[in-house]
């Protein structure tokens, strides 16, 4: 992630505007890739794109995307969001994670992962993302901040063999 985008990401949060526009926005930019190239491409003229993002974008998000556009950083717009949900989350208190698992963990081992990432980094929520992982085996990891906790069966083999060398 650059620092454009961070930067970016800061002022979309200090401007206050809804989280719900943020998100109806980054979904719109996600679901119709079309709108991606025309709000980067060099050929459509910033009153063209101001139109299209007049027509189709939440009220309180058209000024920001138009200046994101004016400086030709429409690109960015991906990293923008993930920077403003990163800073959201810092401000909120709230922890992200990353949980790698071959099968989806169920609602009490959710609940119990966050918990456990709750005492540990003594925040008031966590936003655990659930990637699968068929490489892990079995069990589960979870990545956050620069921190990683390996509950794996793929981890557990590669300790027992790392062991087994040192011996």
């Amino acid at each position: 992630m650059t620092q454009t985008s961070i930067n970016y990401g800061k002022v979309l949060y200090e401007l206050s505007i809804p989280k719900e526009a943020v998100e109806v926005s980054r979904r719109i930019l996600e679901e119709v890739g079309e709108l991606s190239v025309v709000l980067e491409s060099p050929v459509v003229t910033l009153a063209e794109k101001e139109r299209v993002i007049e027509r189709i974008f939440p009220q309180e998000m058209k000024n920001f995307l138009c200046i994101v556009c004016k400086y030709a950083h429409a690109s960015l717009l991906p990293e923008i969001f993930q920077a403003y949900q990163d800073y959201y989350n810092e401000q909120h208190k709230i922890l992200t994670a990353d949980l790698y698992c071959v099968s989806a963990p169920s609602e009490a081992q959710l609940e119990g992962i966050r918990k456990f990432l709750l005492d540990r980094y003594h925040t008031q929520d966590a936003e655990i993302r659930i990637i699968k992982d068929e490489s892990l085996v079995g069990g589960f990891l979870i990545r956050t901040h620069d921190q990683e906790f390996d509950y794996s069966l793929k981890g557990r083999i590669n300790a027992l063999q790392q062991k087994l060398i040192w011996r």
